[in-house]
This record gives structure tokens, C-alpha cells and sequence, in this order.
């Protein structure tokens, strides 16, 4: 039986009216009677199937494959990347499910070809596309390049570009974007990550994290055993939000209780009634629209 005739059944199944459990089995049953050749064909010949029938001729050809692909396997694989690559390139309506196919095999295959993707996706520029990079030079650090990660940044402000400068780049390298990273990132921990990795002693930097991140600079402090007067921590945890979306103020405190700074903590503890209406302050600030507090 050859493949052509599995695929028809494949597609009379993912074609019923009434999809079913037993459905689902039997489109990931009749895929596992594919060789692993035919799996290939099949894929490259079912880009604009049902997502059910891709997604079950994928994970059988990643379960045929397990850790350790033949050279044989790989080859093919190679051979697969060119065609799917080929006709994504004549529709893009096709690019999506290539890029998501390509991403799931890309441990697989030689390092040649898996740069060979990771080209095409930083060419391509897209948030989508730079997504999967990002992702992919995650998984496989030897893959990573902070120059493309950091134009990358620069144009879009990406959180997950920056976080990978941060996580990924070497200390050299990160040490002199900091500054910008701090200038321009609004999360904390991806601006802390920075400065413990590359080692930033630029006062001037340190003043900005505590400036525009106070929670971030006292969570450094901790971490980093740098001076802090008890005045300084009381003030910079005052402000911090207890927001539900952006609050930082728990991590302040933390970072406070890290220090061994008790009589903060008590400051903080006898503050909780100012810190409370503070904080319904704020909230009726940004949202004008809220129902006025009941007095009784």
C-alpha cells in the first residue's frame, strides 16, 4: 500500500461531519503505518490539511526520529527543509505551518541547515518569525547571536529580545548595553539579570535602575550585599505599587527582609494603613470611572 492510498484515509477520517475521539486515534493509527520516507512525502504534501492531520503526521515523524536520528534520517530531513522551504516561498499563505514544522524538527537536523532557518526567519524580520529564532537559540544556546537579538531590540523594544541579551549574551558583550536595557526596558527582572551577569559597576546606570526600577534596586541590593541606608529602603519600597497588574511592592519588601533590615520591616508594619490608602488613591487616579467608596 503506498502512501498516497494512507493519506486518502487519513483525509476521509479529518473529512467526516461528526469528529470524534475515535477519529483522532485513527488519523494518528493510519499515520503510523507511514515509513518514515512516506512521512516526509506526506508532510510536504499535507501543508494546507486540517491542523489535525499536520499535527499528527508531525508528532509521529518527532517519534520516528526519538534522540538519535540516522544519518539516513537526517538527510531526508535535510531534503524535507528544501521542499517545505520552497513551497512556502510560492504561498505565504503556506509560511506559518512551515515555520512551526521547521521549528520542530530544527534539533534534529545538521547545524548547517538549522542556520540555514534561523536566516531565513531573521531576513524574514517579523515578530512571528524572530519569535521562533529567539525560541530556538533558547533551546540551542550555541545558536544565539547577541548582535542579531540586540537590532532585533533596537527596532521593535521586544521584551523577549532584550531577555535574551540578558540571559544569553556574553558578559562582555552585555556590559556595554546595559545602560540601554535599563533606559529602555520596563521589566525588572530582565534589567536585574542584566547587571548580575555582566557585572555593571556604572554608578550612573545604578542610578537610573533606582530611579525608574526601585523595587529592582533593592532586590540588587540584596543580592549583591551593596549599601543601603534604612531611610533610602523605606523611601524606595513608598514607591512601589501594590498593583495586582504592575506591583512590585512585595518584591521591595522581600528584598528588605533579605537585608535583615527588621526595623524597616516594622516601619512598613505600622505604615500599612497610610501604604492601603495610598494605594485606593492611585487606583481611583487611573481609573476616574470607579464607584466612590461606601462611608457607612
Amino acid at each position: 500500500m503506498t502512501h498516497e492510498d494512507i493519506l486518502k484515509r487519513i483525509a476521509t477520517v479529518a473529512g467526516q461531519s461528526h469528529y470524534t475521539s475515535d477519529s483522532r486515534s485513527l488519523i494518528h493509527a493510519y499515520s503510523a503505518c507511514l515509513t518514515f520516507d512516506d512521512l516526509c512525502a506526506s508532510i510536504a504534501r499535507t501543508l494546507g490539511a486540517p491542523v489535525d492531520v499536520r499535527l499528527a503526521l508531525r508528532g509521529r515523524l518527532l517519534r520516528t526520529l526519538g534522540d538519535h536520528p540516522t544519518p539516513e534520517q537526517r538527510d531526508r530531513l535535510v531534503d524535507l527543509v528544501a521542499e517545505t522551504s520552497a513551497l512556502s516561498d510560492g504561498d505565504k499563505g503556506l509560511r506559518q505551518t512551515v515555520d512551526a514544522l521547521h521549528s520542530a524538527m530544527l534539533r534534529h537536523l545538521p547545524m548547517p541547515t538549522q542556520h540555514q532557518i534561523l536566516e531565513r526567519w531573521v531576513d524574514r524580520g517579523t515578530r512571528g518569525a524572530m519569535a521562533r529564532w529567539l525560541k530556538a537559540t533558547r533551546d540551542t544556546p550555541p545558536l544565539f547571536d547577541a548582535s542579531v537579538a540586540l537590532a532585533y531590540w533596537r527596532t521593535t523594544r521586544d521584551h523577549r529580545a532584550a531577555k535574551s541579551l540578558a540571559y544569553q549574551a556574553e558578559p562582555d558583550t552585555l556590559g556595554p548595553i546595559v545602560s540601554e536595557l535599563v533606559a529602555q526596558c520596563e521589566e525588572g527582572w530582565i534589567i536585574s539579570k542584566a547587571i548580575l551577569r555582566s557585572g555593571c559597576d556604572d554608578e550612573s546606570t545604578w542610578d537610573l535602575v533606582r530611579s525608574n526600577h526601585p523595587s529592582t534596586y533593592l532586590y540588587l541590593c540584596a543580592q549583591l550585599k551593596r549599601e543601603i541606608s534604612d531611610d533610602d529602603a523605606f523611601d524606595l519600597m513608598w514607591g512601589c505599587s501594590a498593583s495586582a497588574i504592575h506591583g512590585d511592592r512585595g518584591l521591595a519588601i522581600w528584598a528588605i527582609g533579605q537585608m535583615g533590615k527588621v526595623a524597616v520591616l516594622d516601619r512598613i508594619r505600622n505604615s500599612a494603613e497610610t501604604l492601603f490608602e495610598k494605594d485606593i488613591a492611585e487606583l481611583r487616579a487611573r481609573y476616574p470611572e470607579l464607584p466612590a467608596a461606601n462611608s457607612n
